[in-house]
């Protein structure tokens, strides 16, 4: 078993961070008094409010104006008292996020070194006007992310939209300016950076050409323009229906940034020869091009930028990354890049073997050992080499790199999943060998599970809507979880990605059925306690959707039944309130409709019985399900199913503790199938057992009750004498009690005789074959008086006086036990203290 990493306590500002922000009064203190926070409490605050920026939908005002969706935000707008050295925010689709944005950027300028915007078209186009009007450079900003190039590029081509005021014309209406504002009002709507015209420009002039946003931050060195793949379809579209050239594009943005060493453009279209880039031929060490197609087209002008160390071109799709002479495209690469020490090549055909028409250079063998032959001309061996999805070049002897991603060992895997994690398309295919390699790898020294379990983590978090994504890490997950020694956390994030991803992909069968199983690998319901609510709810609703399938039936009946077991009344009620007793009764239903009794069946009913042990609420539900008509029903078919009859006795015995409901069992086709159980003694006696304290509660409701049925009370109280009869005391039997008072209440039914028999017969077996354990339950729940009562009543059959006489001796015998004993004499102590 793989060790998991130790545990580490959160650190004190990220648990005072998060209290605070959960706290509005708390942060309310911060923010009003006059406290000037360290940089690093301000980001961790401001961390913690980050998510909360997109609402559900822009909130609105009382006057019917949209107002900023997290107006805590609007503190670290004051840059001496909040301070922040970086802001990487998404933002929702409203124009006053756009002023929060413009805002928080003015109030740091000067401190700012990162600023990152994912953010939509409307937010976008916004925030660069702004930027203008209020003359904001960033002089001291090194990186800048944004997820589209809409709005921060300055296009000439498209009208801005209007920051003034609205048109007006042909309405007679009162118009209110600045001036007629007062006080607090006025300050605040300072303060929020309304946009308004310059002196004497006039409204035409908004369509001259913005400056593009990079314009603003003349000293970044590090730009990401990877755009989201979510959107990429509709960046295409709209990039299509525009005419826009992609060159042109980024040639705007990247020509004011004279000190550029990092450029990611993943995911662009339309970028043609990629000329755009030649300007950043002495300064460029890192280009990210990751699914950019038809690439072959842009290879001369890559191979100009001499300075650049790391260099992806990996694709998503093999289609996108077909070169019509890899081997000499390769080799042009290693020639002109002698700097390089990352190469990604994944999903490409680059490492191809040279053909008869692809052959860059016959006279010269390179100088280094590889079987791959561009690569033999590199000069040193690379720090990382990108093979994943290359044919089989990730399986070649001679490689020239120290870390390889790749599908041939599980380093390689590792590799690939650290390095793919925030790129779904490749990361899925890396997933299905991550699969492969811990399924049928169990004969390799596989070393690392641990990594690999929390890196599939890590991807399940990160592509939570990813279907496929999420199909492929599940299957991953059933096979790493068992050789990791999990501690508590990586158990909880186990489970809680399992739930998610269940829940998220309801209708995908799959994914269910891997999740379902996986959760089998734990200890339920110990393990799942913690969102034990939430998986009851997901395992009814996949019995509403999945009833097709039966093996994803079976699982989640399983699942239930564990659930059900070992959990006290509270959450068997919970489990009730979400209708699994129903949807469990429906499945049953679906089984007796179509003659079968399987597992499905049987756990049913098992379920049933467990979860509606000391329970009445649960027995009503199956009451009101008409429960006891299927019970019949079921009987009828299949009464020669002895696990299925155990399971079902053991049911009805619950509802016959109950006293307000057990008068719905008095009809005589129900006892006259449980006299009929009384007789059923063969390599077990639980049916007959349970069959027998059904009749003896009934029978404890003295004979008015019994007016209602044909059956004659007494005949069925000698039947149940003839049962008990029959039962060796010595019979060690699967039964878990967790309390005697049903019991107990029958020991004092002194005109029920039959009734206080099977009683005490119950406790006389119980603390026999355990003592240890029921003896204690006897005492604790004032059974032992009540004996002693019975045994000197002149009214009580002699044998169950015996029985009774068993009980009070077993219960001695317990007493004086070295342990029992030693507990004893430290309660003593305690009380005498």
């Amino acid at each position: 078993m793989g060790e998991d990493h130790p545990l580490r306590a959160p650190s004190l500002l990220q648990l005072s961070s998060q209290q605070t922000v959960l706290s509005p009064s708390s942060f309310s203190f911060i923010s009003s008094s006059d406290y000037h926070l360290p940089l690093p409490i301000s980001h961790a605050l401001f961390n913690e409010l980050k998510p909360t920026v997109i609402p559900p939908q822009t909130a609105s005002t009382s006057n019917g104006h949209a107002e900023a969706s997290n107006p805590a935000l609007l503190h670290f707008t004051d840059g001496e008292r909040f301070p922040l050295e970086s802001i990487d925010i998404a933002l929702s689709d409203s124009e006053p996020d756009a002023f929060l944005l413009v805002s928080l950027v003015e109030a740091h300028k000067e401190r700012l070194h990162h600023l990152g915007i994912v953010n939509t078209a409307a937010v976008s186009q916004s925030v660069l006007p702004l930027l203008e009007t209020r003359g904001i450079k960033l002089h001291n900003l090194k990186s800048f992310r944004s997820s589209t190039t809409e709005g921060i590029v300055g296009n000439p081509k498209h009208r801005r939209r209007k920051m003034g005021t609205a048109g007006l014309e042909g309405r007679n209406v009162p118009i209110l300016s600045e001036e007629d504002l007062q006080g607090h009002a006025a300050e605040a709507i300072q303060s929020f950076g309304v946009c308004t015209l310059p002196d004497g420009e006039k409204d035409e002039d908004m369509d001259r050409l913005y400056a593009p946003m990079t314009s603003k931050f003349p000293s970044i060195t590090h730009l990401n323009l990877a755009k989201d793949p979510r959107s990429q379809r509709r960046n295409e579209e709209d990039s299509s229906s525009q005419g826009e050239n992609m060159n042109e594009t980024l040639t705007r943005l990247i020509e004011p940034l004279h000190n550029l060493h990092s450029l990611d453009i993943s995911y662009w279209n339309k970028m043609e020869d990629l000329r755009c880039l030649r300007p950043l031929s002495s300064s460029l060490t890192r280009l990210v091009l990751y699914d950019v197609p038809d690439l072959y087209k842009a290879m001369d002008n890559i191979c100009e930028l001499s300075q650049l160390r790391v260099l992806d071109v990996s694709q998503c799709n093999r289609d996108t990354g077909i070169y019509p002479k890899p081997a000499t495209c390769l080799y042009k690469l290693i020639n002109s890049l002698p700097l390089l020490s990352h190469l990604d090549i994944s999903s490409t055909n680059l490492a191809a073997q040279p053909s008869q028409q692809d052959w860059p250079d016959k006279e010269s063998a390179g100088n280094m050992l590889c079987d791959i032959y561009g690569l033999r001309f590199l000069r040193e061996p690379l720090e990382f080499l990108g093979l994943f999805n290359c044919d089989s070049a990730s399986h070649f002897g001679s490689l020239p790199a120290r870390n390889i991603s790749g599908d041939a060992t599980e380093d390689q895997v590792i590799n690939a999943l650290r390095a793919y994690s925030s790129r779904a398309g490749l990361l899925q295919a890396v997933l299905n060998e991550s699969y492969q390699l811990y399924r049928f790898g169990n004969n390799n020294p596989l070393l690392r599970h641990t990594e690999a379990l929390h890196l599939v983590l890590r991807a399940m978090s990160d592509h939570l809507h990813d279907s496929t994504l999420q199909i492929a890490g599940s299957a991953s997950l059933f096979y790493i979880i068992r050789k990791v020694a999990m501690n508590r956390d990586t158990k909880r994030r186990v489970v809680g990605a399992l739930l998610s991803g269940m829940e998220t992909h309801m209708d995908e069968q799959v994914m269910v059925r891997n999740c379902c199983l996986s959760l089998c690998q734990f200890e339920i319901p110990q393990e799942i306690l913690f969102d034990y609510s939430r998986l009851a709810i997901l395992l009814v609703t996949v019995l509403q959707h999945h009833n097709g399938d039966s093996l994803t039936q079976r699982i989640v009946v399983f699942l239930l039944n564990s659930m059900a077991c070992h959990v006290e009344g509270d959450q068997k009620i919970q489990v009730g309130k979400y209708r699994a007793i129903e949807m469990i009764l429906q499945q049953i239903k679906r089984k007796l409709d179509a003659n079968v009794c399987d597992d499905v069946m049987e756990v049913g009913w098992s379920f049933l019985w467990n979860i509606t042990d000391e329970t009445p609420t649960n027995c009503e539900r199956f009451l009101e399900a008409q429960g006891l008509t299927l019970f019949e029903q079921c009987f009828d078919a299949f009464k020669n199913e002895r696990e299925l009859v155990r399971n079902m006795m053991g049911l009805i015995g619950n509802i016959a503790e109950v006293d307000s409901l057990r008068h719905q069992l008095m009809k005589d086709s129900y006892i006259t199938i449980f006299t009929t159980l009384l007789a059923l003694v063969d390599e077990s006696i639980e049916i007959s057992y349970n069959s027998a304290g059904v009749l003896a509660h009934l029978v404890s409701d003295g004979a008015e009750a019994w007016k209602a049925v044909n059956t004659k009370r007494e005949d069925v109280m000698q039947a149940i004498m003839k049962s008990c009869s029959q039962w060796k005391l010595d019979t060690r039997r699967f039964i878990n009690y967790r309390s005697f008072r049903p019991i107990l209440r029958l020991i004092p039914a002194y005109e029920a005789y039959a009734s206080q028999h099977w009683a005490v017969w119950a406790l006389a077996n119980l603390t026999t074959t355990d003592g240890n354990k029921y003896c204690r339950y006897v005492v604790d729940e004032g059974g032992e008086s009540l004996l002693i009562h019975l045994v000197s009543h002149p009214g009580v059959l002699e044998e169950t006086k015996g029985l009774a006489s068993k009980v009070l001796d077993n219960i001695n015998s317990w007493r004086n036990t070295p342990i029992e004993k030693e507990e004893r004499e430290d309660d003593k102590m305690e009380v005498d203290g």
